[in-house]
């Protein structure tokens, strides 16, 4: 049995990914780690009875449809999905009826939920049938769990850890003016809405900026690492701060491992609210400069954290952080507010997923096409894509991958490397007491070809 797994964005999504690629191995499933940039031209070469997706939009519906008219048994493991609207697109009604309705519950042989809360949702609108409705928790929240918390980087710093949420009104990637807006809105939310959010959050964002520079100032001898979120510009942050010796922006690396090695953590309406709580971190929210909109928008973040009400309670709440973790009841917020959304802290998502796959999936004709690659895995390509799966064809998309990230930033960062999959593969299996010397990570294959594709496959060697 061969099952891919597609992978957004690395920084946040591939620790997680490994982690499901290793309970699949460990269950004699042979895996591919596809990069979602690669998907339409790599999936038809690597031979796969099942392909689980990073989400269900209708930007790749058809080549959805396309998977799924090959035989291939889809499944969907949101990428984004704890941190849900009480109203809008992606509000669980919203998500329910999208599936339902879009043509999605048809192609789909299962989906996966982060919590309790979607997975309600999808059966109270008979979505698709329950025994395809699998409620798993998230698999990259397994590091936060004691069970696997050692893999992260556990050398405490005690620096204050400041995370920002604000891509919307920073995005690191230039697009067309009011791509932002335009993509909230082919989601399913409303226009005058989608139009009020933005201007609150633009001016959240200043404000938020303005208080990160007080506390640089008011607090010189503590160390501040301000962390962008992935989809971000970093350059805003460096303009804004760079007067402060204190402060260092630094997005790279796990968020999961700042968390654990900071102090505290500070944000505002940031969904790693909930990884501060999974990991005993004390969130602090700094809910006197929300609005009324960008405070309905994701409330969850508010509910789980610490909530300061002015500048002088946040320096507070810092200057007695050891006090303020003792008295914050973490066990009770994650059963009040975590548990629907995420599930259970055990560490065992990636293991319900693997169960799942491996009873559900069958082994069948595998799905060789190397007439799709050159399509795009599409019915009716444009000439881009022609020629993008042409390319791919002929060189391999380990190529043409890595050509055309030289001239673009988005894809640059979401290549998946070898090493880095291979020496994280190993690390888990000596955690969990197995062989790592048995667990592989190459650069896959065209099984037509042979020539290198930019998946990576994982392979359990016995």
């Amino acid at each position: 049995m061969r099952i891919g797994l597609v992978v957004d964005h690395p920084k946040r999504d591939l620790p997680g990914a490994v982690m499901l690629g290793y309970q699949l191995a460990r269950r004699g499933v042979a895996v591919a780690l596809v990069p979602m940039y690669e998907q339409a031209v790599d999936v038809p070469r690597l031979g796969l009875d099942a392909l689980v997706v990073n989400y269900a939009r209708p930007v790749n519906l058809d080549l959805m449809r396309s998977f799924a008219k090959a035989g291939l048994a889809l499944y969907v493991l949101d990428t984004e999905g704890g941190v849900l609207a009480e109203k809008g697109g992606n509000s669980p009604p919203a998500m329910a009826a999208h599936i339902k309705d879009s043509g999605y519950a048809d192609v789909l042989a299962g989906y996966f939920f982060w919590g309790n809360r979607l997975h309600d949702a999808f059966l109270a609108a008979g979505t698709m049938p329950s025994e395809h409705l699998h409620l798993t928790g998230c698999p990259r929240f397994d590091f936060a769990a004691p069970r696997w918390r050692a893999l992260l980087d556990g050398e405490p710093r005690g620096y204050l850890l400041v995370n920002a949420n604000f891509p919307l009104v920073n995005s690191r990637f230039t697009g067309k003016p009011g791509g932002e807006r335009e993509a909230m809105v082919r989601a399913g939310w409303d226009g005058a809405y989608v139009d009020g959010f933005i201007a609150d959050l633009k001016q959240v964002f200043a404000n938020y900026l303005a208080e990160i520079d007080r506390l640089a100032a008011a607090r010189p001898d503590r160390t501040i690492l301000v962390r962008p979120h992935p989809f971000e510009s970093e350059e805003v942050y460096r303009n804004a701060l760079a007067r402060h010796a204190n402060v260092v922006i630094d997005g790279t690396g796990s968020v999961l491992d700042r968390i654990r090695n900071a102090a505290a953590v500070v944000h505002l309406n940031c969904g790693t609210a909930v990884e501060s709580v999974l990991l005993g971190k004390l969130p602090l929210q700094l809910e006197y400069l929300n609005t009324p909109i960008t405070a309905g928008h994701a409330a969850l973040p508010a509910r789980v954290s610490r909530k300061v009400a002015s500048f002088d309670e946040l320096l507070g709440a810092i200057d007695h952080i050891e006090r303020e973790t003792e008295t914050f009841d973490f066990a009770r917020v994650h059963a009040a507010d975590i548990e629907a959304f995420f599930h259970l802290n055990d560490g065992q998502a990636a293991e319900r997923v693997a169960d799942v796959l491996t009873r559900a999936t069958t082994s069948r004709r595998p799905y060789v096409s190397l007439l799709a690659t050159v399509k795009g895995t599409r019915a009716k390509p444009s000439l881009g894509q022609v020629v993008k799966g042409a390319a791919s064809a002929a060189l391999g998309s380990a190529v043409t991958e890595r050509l055309r990230s030289q001239f673009n930033p988005a894809r640059r960062d979401k290549r998946i490397e070898p090493f880095f999959v291979r020496t994280l593969l190993q690390r888990i299996a000596t955690h969990d007491r197995a062989n790592p010397s048995q667990f592989a990570a190459r650069r896959a294959h065209c099984a037509t070809t042979g020539l290198p594709l930019a998946s990576i496959a994982i392979e359990h060697i016995k």
